[in-house]
């Protein structure tokens, strides 16, 4: 088995007009493919193309074109062998990589995901940088009796500190069956947007676990471990005042607000209340606080058994998150502006695979000034 860093080429200028072109053709097939398969988990900014089987066919046999014209291959296209063929030649297989690796990096790196932007901030680095957030106190001075000069308590005018988010690495692999890359069945944009998806799960991944964890705030008056409404409305209270009276909105899945508002309506609310429950399966606001709900999300890791169930729902259902409704969140992603890819040859026990490894770094943390609390939903 022979493992090789590819050699990819970086298109800029007027010589590279094509293989750009076609790199941003494929970018758009990659995103309408990651809506169509995954946009109900509301993980993927809405995108579509029109014709999009039809795009997707032309957009890879133009792809497979220029590579076979640039590289000087003399193969026919219409055959397994003549894929096979060309595949050979290190002046295609570079070209194409080129083309994949541009379209995989521009899709990655400019991901918008609505899911993720609710829970978090995501802020893009250069390779190999870090980011630092200064967070300054909220202390107000305190005034107190005295006399002149004496028992005066001081505040420092400039009480900042520096918190910083480092990416760390993550990896991931997929393989393209090459001698099938010309079948009508094959697609090639569902392909590039399982890795697409894979990569934007992680980083989810990484925020879910970091704000809906309440050791993280567990010594604070900030979390509520058991439903009960005065400490709800307490907690929602709490969190306007100390962010300076803006807004609070709970997040959580369907079933935690199911849980939530079966909870808030015990003891008889009236049939609106009820029907609202029945008709959308939780209450759309709880005692003037808005919910909000987050899709579940699953990697499909396992086979979804009764077993296995739990484990493969992401998002927690016994916490619902109450965060402020200032821009700050409190959880930053941080992530790199490149993608490195690297090739295995004849994985599979077959010759007709490329294994494609993709990383990307990207870290998870909190970086705020703002507070956010946890409801339990028993």
């Amino acid at each position: 088995m022979k493992n090789t860093n590819i050699n990819v080429l970086t298109f800029s200028g007027e010589e590279y007009a094509a293989p750009l072109a076609l790199a941003n053709g494929l970018k758009d097939i990659i995103k309408a493919a990651a809506y169509t398969r995954y946009g109900y988990t509301n993980m993927v900014q809405k995108f579509s193309l029109d014709n999009y089987n039809e795009e997707m066919n032309k957009n890879k046999k133009a792809i497979l074109g220029y590579c076979k014209e640039v590289s000087h291959v003399i193969a026919d296209f219409s055959t397994k062998t003549g894929l096979a063929a060309a595949f050979d030649n290190s002046n295609f297989t570079t070209m194409f990589n080129s083309i994949i690796a541009t379209a995989l990096r521009g899709v990655m790196v400019e991901a918008v995901s609505p899911q993720l932007n609710a829970l978090c901030n995501i802020v893009t680095v250069d390779l190999g940088d870090s980011h630092t957030w200064e967070i300054d106190t909220k202390g107000l001075p305190i005034a107190q009796r005295a006399s002149y000069n004496d028992n005066v308590a001081i505040l420092r005018g400039h009480a900042a500190g520096s918190i910083t988010v480092k990416p760390r690495p993550y990896s991931l692999g997929t393989t393209i069956d090459y001698i099938r890359i010309l079948a009508n069945d094959y697609d090639l944009g569902a392909e590039l947007a399982r890795v697409q998806l894979g990569m934007l799960y992680a980083q989810y991944k990484l925020v879910v676990n970091t704000i809906f964890n309440s050791a993280n705030i567990v010594d604070t008056a900030l979390v509520s471990a058991a439903w009960n409404a005065t400490t709800f409305v307490q907690l929602a209270s709490d969190i306007k005042m100390l962010n300076g009276g803006a807004g609070v909105t709970a997040y959580g899945t369907l079933t935690a607000f199911n849980k939530i508002s079966a909870l808030a309506t015990t003891g008889g609310y009236g049939f609106v209340s009820q029907d609202e429950i029945i008709r959308n399966g939780y209450l759309g606001k709880i005692y003037g606080v808005d919910c909000v709900v987050i899709d579940q999300a699953t990697d499909f890791s396992a086979p979804f058994t009764t077993a296995n169930a739990a484990n493969l729902r992401l998002v927690p259902d016994n916490y619902i998150v109450l965060l402020s409704t200032v821009g700050d969140k409190p959880v930053k992603l941080v992530r790199e502006n490149y993608v490195r890819v690297r090739m295995i040859e004849a994985i599979d026990n077959s010759l007709n695979r490329i294994e494609y490894n993709y990383f990307m770094n990207f870290d998870a943390g909190y970086a705020t000034q703002c507070h956010y609390g946890l409801q339990a939903t028993n």
